[in-house]
């Protein structure tokens, strides 16, 4: 059988390969000790050698490969470009620096250019390769700080760029994301698209929300945090979702409703919504997840009743203790009618003013959280009854990559880029993630 011919890029390459390449390669290959116990040396000495022979290779590659696009037409006055040449351009890549050559078109009419080759080549406009954004954005959303990770890069891919440019690269990846899922929550909340589907069917779902504090614009801003997770019917986990952003509920209540139908929410055998107590939290979950049980974080509850407990016997006293005890011990078997009369009754013989205000504190959120306290029910269906995920969230998702200190710069799309990106990685989704918004840089 005939050997079929090489393309002329794959020529370019061996001939590159043989006349240059292989010789530095021999010349590498001479510099490596000879002892085992030299293991480190060899090691750095070949990854060190290999990467520049690799960029050496990439950079005849982008020379020789091929060029031919269709003709395109203007953008502004839509007639057909005429081609005028190539230029040559460099951008960054995880190899390093890198030269190709850019057909350029010119628009007869109006001037003018485009260069159809850069959206393959290059991210936006920032001078890098795909694949380097894509580590750009998973060191920036992983590493506390933009600083840290261009000290990453440079250690790890002895790739040098600016702290700004990490950071510029990265919330242009995380904002190009948020935009296209926007838009998706918008036309689904208008009824212009379909909800999403999932062949998942976990045994059961919990919704989780919660708001904390972060510093952007010039002053501290409630950020709403989400988090979906899954469970099978061991209690083993599945699967998970979460977010930050700066929404109001309406648009936190559509999406959460996407997060938890992608995880396959409406197929569970059990759903619970668990909030600490928030009016607003209780508003969206009966406006968007009527069917999920509504569940009052224990750990919350449990909070508020030693606080009354407090305040009207005094901290850490044994009376304090065991008054705050046996509140729980009966609101955990279900009794909360009981509780709810007992510290009504408590209410009314506290002469002192101050202690009053921590029982009454105590009275008027258990009135509030009425139909979210059955935890023996909860129990026997199977539910976990803590906020545990979310406010896991706010601590290592927020508070670890953006309430550090001195990271009190941040602007709203700025702190929502990188969370969302962030959030990906947490979830383990930052692959797919790159794959369905961005593109694939593998």
């Amino acid at each position: 059988m005939t050997a079929q011919p090489l393309a002329p890029v794959k020529q370019a390459l061996l001939q590159h390969l043989h006349q240059d390449l292989l010789p530095e390669l021999e010349q590498l290959l001479g510099t490596l000790p000879d002892d085992l116990r030299s293991f480190a040396q060899a090691e750095a000495t070949l990854r060190g050698g290999l990467l520049l022979l690799a960029r050496r290779l990439l950079q005849c590659w982008s020379q020789a490969a091929g060029r031919i696009v269709e003709r395109p037409s203007c953008p502004h006055c839509g007639v057909p470009m005429r081609h005028k040449g190539q230029l040559v351009a460099s951008l960054v890549s995880t190899l390093g620096d890198v030269a190709y050559c850019r057909p350029r078109w010119r628009c007869q009419d109006c001037g003018s250019e485009c260069y159809p080759h850069d959206a393959a080549v290059r991210f936006g406009s920032h001078g890098v390769s795909w694949l380097l954004a894509k580590v750009c954005s998973r060191l920036a959303a992983q590493i506390p700080s933009f600083e840290d990770a261009r000290d990453t890069l440079r250690e790890d891919y002895g790739v040098r760029l600016a702290t700004e440019t990490v950071r510029t690269i990265a919330e242009a990846a995380g904002q190009a994301v948020l935009q296209q899922e926007d838009r998706y929550r918008a036309a689904v909340a208008g009824r212009q698209t379909d909800l999403p589907q999932s062949e998942a069917t976990p045994a059961r779902a919990y919704l989780d929300a919660d708001g904390t504090m972060l510093h952007t614009e010039g002053d501290w801003h409630e950020i709403r945090v989400n988090v979906v997770c899954t469970e099978d019917a061991h209690g083993q986990p599945l699967q998970r979702r979460s977010q930050a952003r700066f929404l109001p509920p309406a648009a936190v209540g559509w999406l959460l409703v996407l997060m938890a139908r992608s995880v396959g929410y409406q197929h569970a055998g059990q759903r619970g919504f668990i909030a600490d107590g928030a009016a607003w939290l209780w508003k969206l979950q009966q406006e968007y997840f009527g069917g999920a049980i509504a569940i009052l974080d224990w750990y919350h509850l449990a909070e508020k009743v030693h606080a009354a407990a407090n305040g009207l016997y005094g901290e850490g006293t044994v009376a304090a203790t065991q008054w705050a005890e046996q509140l729980k011990a009966d609101l955990w078997d279900g009794r909360a009618a009981a509780v709810l009369d007992a510290v009504r009754a408590q209410e009314v013989r506290t002469r002192s003013p101050t202690k009053r205000a921590a029982v009454h504190a105590l009275r008027t959120y258990l009135e509030n959280q009425a139909g979210h306290v059955d935890y023996p029910r909860y129990r026997e269906l199977g539910l976990a009854v803590g906020s545990g995920p979310v406010e896991g969230a706010c601590k290592s998702l927020v508070g670890a990559r953006c309430k550090q200190a001195g990271m009190r710069n941040w602007t709203y799309g700025g702190a929502e880029a990188i969370l969302r990106l962030r959030a990906a990685r947490q979830d383990g989704t930052f692959d797919d993630l790159w794959q369905r918004h961005l593109r694939i840089a593998a």
